[in-house]
């Protein structure tokens, strides 16, 4: 089968090939997928270029965290998945730009029928993690001020959507009029990071208040600017770290948290029981069944059209290189997805 492989660290564009490689087998609580399209993530940068990631991988290996596809295998406790139309996060975080994916059974699931395939290749880790963020963490309610950190990004588009559909006033941040724009069709009113003052912006929509929820897709150096626009008792969010070179694993000073009387609040998407010996490492999943009830939810905000992906541009395998590297230049606004051809 076709994939689309990290053969070498270095920029996108000279670390990716499309190689032949054999089409991997299920084991026990894994589904095989036919994989119709699969998304870009910001994290892929990394991963070529071989700098801090949330999942790494050992070169040669295939890019690929989340896909759209239909079910032609599985192995033992995941039969019942065959034959389904499923959107999954893959095995590891890797191997979804490929003409055949594994998939964890606990990270698979229906594809909204509302939705194309590519829509669908976009759909789940940006509404998934925007659910877990503002929902499970945050607990979000209705008439309170949330702030989008990266509104226009992937997550950032799903985080409005979701805001606004539980009844949010949402502030999104982004850079330039033409992200301004589509946070605004999204119901989101815009701070342009660029040419504003992002304390000063936040105070003059709040009454001076801040925001009670902040949701931060970028991270990095502006991480303590946007705790500074939190208003008393407020919950910050970090959900990425775009801006960050090493991956949110850079130190903040927590005294800057207990100055303002705020929380942070950490999450991550993945779902399934690990050994208690992971937590060592400070990984600690969320069990199955709230993927399934994220996911239940979130079907149901689908038929009802209060939430869509946003597709910023489809793309072909050969060309995932090109499109990282508009990624890492901030070219880019919605979810790029790559379309499959077998």
């Amino acid at each position: 089968m076709k994939a689309v492989r990290v053969v070498q660290h270095g920029d996108p564009v000279d670390a990716l090939e499309i190689r032949d490689v054999p089409i991997p087998e299920p084991g026990p609580g894994e589904v095989r997928i036919v994989v119709s399209a699969a998304s870009v993530n910001f994290g892929d940068i990394a991963r070529c270029r071989g700098t801090v990631a949330s999942v790494m991988g050992q070169v040669p290996f295939t890019l690929g965290m989340d896909v759209c596809g239909v079910v032609d295998a599985a192995g033992e406790g995941a039969e019942d998945a065959v034959g389904r139309r499923v959107v999954a996060m893959t095995n590891q975080s890797l191997g979804g730009m490929a003409e055949y994916a594994l998939a964890p059974v606990t990270g698979t699931f229906d594809a909204p029928p509302e939705l194309d395939d590519v829509a669908a290749a976009a759909f789940t880790l940006p509404f998934h993690v925007g659910y877990l963020a503002l929902h499970r963490r945050a607990h979000l309610t209705a008439g309170e001020t949330l702030l989008v950190i990266g509104g226009a990004s992937a997550v950032g588009t799903a985080v409005i959507q979701l805001g606004v559909a539980a009844g949010a006033h949402v502030i999104a941040v982004a850079g330039g009029p033409e992200k301004g724009r589509l946070c605004e069709e999204l119901g989101a009113s815009f701070i342009d990071h660029t040419s504003a003052d992002l304390f000063d912006e936040v105070n003059a929509r709040t009454e001076n208040r801040g925001a009670d929820v902040a949701v931060d897709v970028t991270g990095g150096d502006g991480t303590e600017a946007v705790w500074t626009c939190l208003a008393r008792e407020g919950r910050y969010v970090p959900v990425g770290f775009n801006d960050d070179p090493q991956s949110g694993l850079t130190g903040r000073p927590l005294r800057k948290v207990s100055m303002g009387n705020i929380s942070v609040l950490g999450v991550i998407l993945g779902y399934g029981e690990l050994p208690v010996d992971f937590r060592r490492f400070g990984l600690n999943m969320w069990p199955a069944d709230v993927g399934r009830d994220v996911h239940g939810a979130l079907l149901d905000l689908v038929a009802s059209q209060a939430v869509r992906p946003v597709i910023g541009r489809t793309v072909t395998m050969e060309q995932v290189g090109a499109a990282l590297d508009d990624h890492a230049n901030r070219r880019t606004a919605g979810r790029t997805v790559v379309t499959i051809a077998s």
